[in-house]
């Protein structure tokens, strides 16, 4: 589900920077938990394609339950 509000401003990844896991909000699933992330830990990025998410970020995980590829 995307949110609007601040930290996420609409966009569709959320990198939680504690747990180095990327999360797709527009496949969340309730497992996902990004209500009990720290905000100060959301990094948020519009697309996987963005630039400072590989400089800032190499190395994450991405969420087993809505990063799934489909099978």
């Amino acid at each position: 589900m995307r949110r609007y509000e601040e930290p996420y401003y609409g966009k569709r990844y959320l990198y939680d920077i504690e747990k180095k896991t990327l999360h797709d909000l527009v496949n969340e699933k309730t497992e996902c938990n990004i209500d009990s992330i720290d905000k100060e830990a959301i990094d948020m990025y519009s697309s996987l394609n963005e630039a400072s998410l590989l400089l800032d970020h190499p190395f994450y995980y991405p969420c087993p339950h809505c990063m799934k590829k489909d099978e």
